[in-house]
């Protein structure tokens, strides 16, 4: 099928690649024009976590990315469905979040809502609720290791009561320097005592220094078991402390996600849908518009082909009527003077030729059969015309002319 034949049949079905196109563009603008309105709310947040720690570009992205994907997530929408009373589903195909900036630490959060619902009221509790749930992992972390500081040092409390408990000596370190600090004196004597040649007194400092030799040697194993303590206790107490202040921090970090400056809202409205209704009635409109051309090309291809079809066999019905008629000619081959002959029963093209022209032959056939029974052999047969592969008329004129000059 040629462009012309095609551009033809546009045409013809004229009426179908207008009316179908129109009438899928109204069909779709009649949709979304029935469609529910949608209003608007936006909050602007500033991250306080971003800010704070002041995050590295990558870091701020992936921060980002994450508050993308937890606006959106269970925990939030549930929450935020229950505080305002709406559809999960809404909140869900409403929310989004973006950035000017990958690296900015100011997220813009929109929701497009439906009439009834408090958008302002709805973005404002999905970006503290969001944030909230960003730092809940860290302040459950930070908790956590409160609570197992506070374990620690509760135990290293525990064991030094129990050596005070045991021992009897709340501190061990200050008792054994005041015994290491008498001992010193009794040596000292002792020399003295040894120099003055004072036996009696020497042998009685000498019982006295081993005495408090053993108990300084007592002292020195709970010395040692009492810092061993202590230590675990000091480093109790610093892990202890680390954790609050790492409790501490998220836990500002959470308040000041409920600040009032850290998310500000602001009520767009409803949104118009001509933009969208003019937007897919025009994609309607162009399909429906290559639908209809596409059926008219079917269309006309399938006409051309049950054209052809008629053609075919019209033709193969004129055959067999022209054939009944002819009397069955058969193939036909030459025969033995040049003329044609037909085969297998059907009669040569020269008989054919003799049959339609017998009328006029007739006379002239019987004038020139004069001649041929003198002789002379002037006179040509119309069978011998006839294998000749001339016109018999001619012959049977001809034979005619022959015999009468031949009377004469």
């Amino acid at each position: 099928m040629e462009i012309r034949d095609y551009l033809r049949a546009i045409r013809r079905w004229l009426w179908l690649p207008i009316v179908v196109p129109l009438v899928a563009a109204l069909i779709t603008g009649f949709v979304l024009e029935e469609q529910p309105s949608r209003y608007e709310a936006d909050a602007t947040v500033i991250v306080p976590a971003v800010s704070a720690k002041g995050f590295s570009t990558s870091a701020a992205a992936q921060y980002v990315d994450t508050f993308k994907d937890v606006l959106v997530s269970s925990p939030v929408v549930n929450k935020v469905a229950a505080e305002n009373h709406v559809p999960a589903a809404d909140l869900v195909n409403g929310l989004s979040a973006d950035t000017i900036t990958a690296s900015s630490n100011i997220i813009h959060v929109s929701y497009l809502g439906y009439k009834g619902q408090n958008t302002t009221a709805i973005v404002d509790n999905a970006s503290i609720d969001t944030l909230d749930t960003i730092a809940e992992p860290q302040l459950v972390q930070a908790q956590n290791a409160v609570s197992a500081a506070n374990v620690q040092l509760q135990q290293a409390n525990s064991a030094i009561n129990n050596f005070n408990t045991s021992t009897g000596d709340i501190l061990p370190q200050q008792q054994f320097n005041s015994e290491q600090q008498e001992l010193d004196t009794l040596e000292l004597e002792l020399q003295q005592a040894n120099l003055a040649g004072d036996t009696t007194h020497a042998t009685a400092l000498q019982a006295i220094i081993t005495q408090r030799e053993t108990q300084l040697a007592t002292l020195a194993g709970q010395v040692n078991q009492y810092t061993t303590l202590s230590d675990a206790r000091q480093a109790a107490i610093s892990v202890s402390d680390h954790a609050a202040q790492e409790l501490n921090d998220v836990e500002s970090l959470v308040a000041a996600d409920h600040a009032s400056g850290t998310v500000a809202v602001q009520k767009i409205g409803r949104i118009s849908k001509l933009s969208d209704t003019l937007k897919f009635t025009a994609i309607a409109f162009a399909v429906a518009l290559a639908l209809a051309l596409g059926v008219i090309l079917l269309l006309e291809l399938m006409k051309g082909g049950q054209r052809r079809a008629d053609e075919t066999t019209e033709t193969s019905e004129t055959s067999d009527t022209d054939a009944d008629e002819l009397g069955g000619v058969g193939p036909v081959v030459v025969g033995q003077f040049g003329g044609s002959e037909g085969v297998a029963g059907g009669r040569g093209m020269g008989e054919l030729a003799l049959a339609s022209a017998q009328p006029l032959s007739e006379s002239a056939a019987s004038f020139g059969s004069r001649r041929v029974g003198g002789g002379h052999g002037l006179g040509i047969s119309l069978e011998g015309q006839r294998h000749s592969g001339g016109d018999p008329r001619d012959s049977d004129l001809g034979s005619g002319m022959t015999g009468s000059r031949s009377e004469a």
